[in-house]
């Protein structure tokens, strides 16, 4: 047994060895991969409403060199003194109304007018007559003051005189 044993052993060690080997694996196909891609975004544009065109009358050219003089025409309005455009003093700012009605005000006495909304214009001044105060002087109120005075002068003298 042992001389088998030597053959054997001699045979597996010097002949080489074939095998064959078969191997089969199945396995389901991989899986379809489906890719989807979302909408694309919905685009809005909006265009603004156009816009609203105002044309307006160009600023004035009414400036002084130095602060002009001042007339009261009443309480809280005040005019420029003989002047070839009515120009008001009247809550801080010095104002002016175009041929069509526009309201143009300035801080300062030497220019600066910027185009004023209706809103902001002074209640007494947007209800003065237009023209009334071009080359206005102030004779009239200062002869109604006189006058009043006259008055009282003549009053009191006529009472004066009636107790002698």
């Amino acid at each position: 047994m042992r001389t088998l044993s030597y053959v054997v052993a001699s045979l597996l060690c010097s002949a080489p060895a074939f095998a064959q080997v078969s191997v089969r694996v199945t396995a389901p196909p991989p899986p379809r991969v489906v890719v989807t891609t979302p909408p694309p975004p919905r685009v809005v544009v909006r265009t603004p409403p156009p816009a609203r065109v105002v044309v307006a009358p160009p600023p004035p050219a009414v400036h002084f060199a130095v602060r002009p003089p001042l007339v009261m025409v009443e309480p809280g309005v005040q005019v420029v003194e003989d002047c070839d455009d009515e120009v008001f003093y009247s809550n801080g700012y010095y104002w002016y109304a175009s041929d069509d009605g526009t309201w143009f005000r300035s801080r300062s006495h030497r220019g600066g007018w910027v185009m004023a909304s209706p809103r902001v214009v002074p209640v007494r001044l947007a209800h003065i007559e237009r023209g009334h105060y071009r080359h206005y002087r102030g004779e009239g109120r200062r002869w109604e003051r006189r006058e009043r005075r006259e008055e009282r002068w003549e009053h009191h003298d006529h009472g004066h005189h009636g107790r002698h």
